[in-house]
């Protein structure tokens, strides 16, 4: 997927996050620990968005930094090329996954850098309790469906505390949750996404 890179240094849009005190970069799908169970980034394992969403991430660091000084993100996935989603469709077509997967014919607002997948690392380094893990393709997964499940306690506070603070941070800094998955943020709504902006095969 080299050609991938070169073509994201070409664009002057896309700027490539490094590691701070504020953030922490862990690229599932550059290693096995994703639903996979394989790396499906070979060589392009680094971590770009574009500059619109990088600019909005900052804002969301600023924000939990001063809410939880002693907090920092944890980043599961950003820019994803088509080719790696063609992977992942394939993966999930015709199954009850195919939900959480976009279809690539028309791309995944990952695939303009344009989508944020992360939760937030406490204190002491350890992921706040969200109440599943990334990429849980269940429904206890999704924000909609929060209300329901603190009523029937599938779902605590303090889990539900948790997720309010990672959205009140993204969504301050002009970010739109996905309904159906409490990780993932994009920065502008998908139909401007697809009508103006560079998808990254």
């Amino acid at each position: 997927m080299r050609s991938n890179e070169f073509s994201i240094f070409a664009a002057p849009d896309f700027v490539e996050l490094s590691e701070s005190p504020s953030l922490t970069i862990d690229l599932r799908y550059a290693t096995s620990n994703n639903f996979l169970g394989r790396n499906l980034y070979g060589e392009f394992n680094r971590a770009y968005l574009h500059k619109i969403a990088a600019g909005k991430l900052e804002k969301a660091i600023v924000a939990l930094r001063q809410i939880k000084p002693a907090y920092k993100f944890i980043i599961f996935d950003v820019l994803r090329p088509r080719s790696v989603q063609y992977v992942l469709w394939d993966a999930v077509k015709n199954t009850e996954q195919q939900t959480y997967i976009a279809d690539p014919a028309i791309g995944s607002i990952h695939n303009f850098g344009m989508a944020v997948d992360l939760s937030i690392l406490d204190e002491s380094g350890k992921e706040l309790d969200m109440g599943t893990p990334f990429d849980d393709f269940t429904l206890l997964a999704q924000p909609k469906l929060e209300d329901k499940f603190l009523r029937e306690g599938r779902l605590s506070e303090a889990q539900i505390g948790n997720r309010l603070l990672l959205r009140r941070v993204m969504e301050d800094a002009g970010f739109i949750q996905l309904p159906h998955e409490w990780w993932h943020f994009d920065a502008l709504p998908h139909a401007e996404v697809r009508g103006k902006h560079l998808m990254i095969e």
